[in-house]
């Protein structure tokens, strides 16, 4: 075979009929190169507010890398990629090997992904009571076992050096059978983790711009179900093919943008802090400010006549966040005047009247729960960095009386 040139010297891997191996060494190394940006760009977006999600994707990264290194070992010095009828059987098993340590690596990754999409949603989720929090639990299970069955299922009786050979339909049977259950499965989680996305984010009280920001963060998965039914198309057409090694290649090709995809759209809802320094989100408000929800027409405490103290608290439920009282706290650290206040109420925490001499005046419990209630909503602002608050956040509403003493 005449090696085709470019320029003064040979090509690196040359594409021919019978040779697709430079097809498989572009789309590995793109893959590669693509979701080891976006892993680097969340863990600079998450430095220090690290938590299992991050640790799970972190070890899907480095398996990603592992799964590489198999592709170029099988692309490299065995024949993965070309016919059978132009290499030695030596490199059949070298490339056989390689193919599957590459599924395996896979399985793995693609299996980590899932789990951390979903921790993800469980820190969303926190102590929320109801049932979202178990079927969250049952579905990372259902992920990981779907994860470690896969690899157990593919690895039975099959032997490693045979998948590439032409009697890969004997010596590793069922292959097809095998990939069916698997992709299923795979796609049915995807669709089931969104579904579960949806569902708690349409119960949260927040505008409806917010809530399509948080369903289109996590509808990044959805091509993944796609992806897995095309592999699977192709996947079918090389146990039976007279060159395996050569008709395997489109099978793989698709491997490597699954495994990608899933590492990078489960990193998507991490990247709010990120993203926000640009102006344009696809339509969405990216570079939102902190006071876009449907609460924000609050108003500042005012005093009441004749009103029991009841020092009670409401939360307002699992919205996104706001509070004037952070932004008017930011207006005085930036040493700017606070905005007016509403229909001509005081500012935020500045009483007039005799309620200025029950909370200012006097060592009251009502003092003391509001001293305390202003610091709750200070750690709030400065913890609002985590990775559940990256897309959706908890608003605390006070709502305080108290009694005229004078």
């Amino acid at each position: 075979m005449q090696v085709q040139t470019f320029g003064d010297g040979p090509r690196f891997s040359p594409v021919t009929s019978s040779d697709h191996a430079g097809q498989l060494w572009i789309v590995t190394i793109l893959a590669l190169v693509y979701s080891t940006l976006v892993s680097t760009a969340r863990a600079y977006v998450k430095y220090k507010m690290f938590g299992i999600d991050d640790i799970l994707i972190a070890f899907a990264t480095i398996l990603q890398l592992a799964q590489c290194i198999a592709i170029f070992v099988g692309l490299g010095t065995g024949g993965l990629g070309k016919f059978n009828s132009i290499t030695t059987p030596a490199q059949w098993a070298t490339s056989s090997k390689s193919t599957l340590a590459a599924i395996i690596l896979g399985f793995l990754t693609m299996c980590l992904s899932k789990c951390s999409l979903l921790a993800l949603v469980l820190r969303i989720i926190g102590r929320k009571t109801g049932k979202s929090r178990p079927i969250c639990i049952a579905m990372m299970v259902v992920s990981a076992l779907w994860g470690v069955g896969s690899c157990v299922a593919y690895l039975s009786n099959c032997r490693a050096d045979t998948l590439l050979t032409p009697d890969n339909i004997t010596q590793c049977p069922g292959q097809e059978t095998r990939w069916a259950v698997i992709t299923a499965i795979d796609i049915f989680t995807e669709v089931a983790a969104w579904l579960l996305m949806v569902e708690l984010t349409w119960n949260v009280n927040m505008s409806a711009a917010r809530k399509l920001q948080v369903i289109m963060a996590f509808s990044f998965r959805l091509p993944l179900a796609v992806l897995a039914g095309l592999h699977l198309f192709y996947f079918h057409r090389y146990p039976s093919a007279a060159e395996p090694q050569f008709a395997v290649i489109d099978s793989l090709l698709f491997q490597q943008a699954m495994i990608s995809w899933s590492l990078i759209s489960a990193t998507v809802p991490n990247l709010k802090n990120f993203l926000k320094s640009f102006s344009l989100g696809m339509g969405f408000p990216l570079a939102y400010d902190d006071t876009m929800t449907g609460s924000g027409g609050a108003y500042a405490m005012r005093s009441f006549a004749n009103s029991r103290s009841k020092g009670t608290a409401v939360g307002a439920g699992n919205t996104g966040v706001v509070s004037t009282t952070i932004s008017a706290r930011r207006r005085s650290d930036a040493g700017l005047p606070a905005q007016p206040s509403q229909q001509g109420w005081p500012a935020e925490g500045v009483l007039s009247g005799p309620a200025e001499g029950v909370l200012s005046g006097q060592a009251t419990e009502g003092q003391s729960y509001a001293t305390s209630s202003r610091e709750h909503v200070d750690e709030d602002a400065s913890s609002r960095t985590g990775s559940q608050d990256m897309i959706i956040s908890k608003e605390i509403a006070w709502k305080i009386t108290y009694e005229d003493r004078s």
